[in-house]
């Protein structure tokens, strides 16, 4: 992707209300409409009856810029995100969580590193200057510092935040490496995947704040299974990383 015309923003949902909305009013009030392509809202079979009523409020209430419905096919966020992916309109895409746990504010911020490096992966970062944790226990923050580190030495990168899941990309970046986690990892793993395969990644700070609505779905124990990921995404081979299917689609 040489140039940056405008971005899908993906919030996959299950039981968030207020802040799913808050989430697509701050992205309206603070970012240009003009960049804007599409809100894409991906719900499941477990998302909740006042979830469905808020993003059919917002439909309704749309304006300049589209908000979208979709029903995922295959379980799991790493499908919402991948199959909302492979639907998108923009030359770039976005993906926050409904529940603020990803800063919607940043967005703006994505975009203007977009404009200047269109083809980089945007990354949010809470390790650089700007960015942050609020709620978060300090044995938590210690842990997380130590494995940034790690995965910092074992694939030779000064990227600061690689497990954090809010990142900003071309669309055929996106598409072009294989997708296989069903979980939470999804973001780590593809964030690692584009390392490996040589793209360019630019940071912007961003805050973390604890969950203050719905059911977190990432616990501590599922946190555990990142290690089995990095593993593997670490000695793949470059080859078995990309996915072929979507270049001979492009091609």
């Amino acid at each position: 992707m040489d140039k940056f015309s405008s971005v899908s923003v993906v919030i996959p949902t299950i039981n968030e209300t207020d802040s799913l909305r808050e989430s697509v009013e701050i992205i309206l009030n603070t970012c240009s409409h003009a960049d804007l392509e599409e809100i894409f809202i991906v719900v499941c079979d477990r998302t909740t009856t006042d979830c469905l009523s808020i993003i059919n409020n917002l439909m309704m209430a749309a304006g300049d810029v589209p908000i979208r419905l979709y029903t995922q096919s295959r379980k799991g966020l790493g499908p919402a995100l991948h199959e909302s992916m492979q639907r998108v309109t923009g030359s770039h895409v976005v993906n926050i969580a409904a529940d603020l746990d990803t800063d919607p504010y940043v967005i703006k911020d994505m975009i203007n590193a977009a404009k200047e490096n269109p083809d980089s992966i945007i990354l949010a970062s809470r390790w650089i200057k700007g960015g942050g944790f609020v709620g978060y226990g300090r044995i938590y923050k210690l842990l997380n510092y130590i494995f940034q580190k790690l995965l910092q030495i074992l694939f030779f990168t000064k990227a600061t935040d690689l497990t954090y899941g809010f990142k900003f990309a071309p669309v055929d970046k996106t598409l072009s490496i294989t997708w296989e986690s069903n979980g939470f990892s999804i973001g780590m793993e593809t964030n690692l995947k584009m390392l490996r395969l040589g793209y360019k990644i630019v940071e912007v700070p961003a805050v973390w704040r604890v969950r203050e609505q719905g059911d977190s779905q990432n616990s501590f124990f599922t946190k555990l299974k990142y290690i089995k990921t990095v593993l593997k995404v670490r000695f793949a081979s470059k080859d078995s990383i990309k996915d072929h299917s979507y270049a001979e689609k492009v091609d």
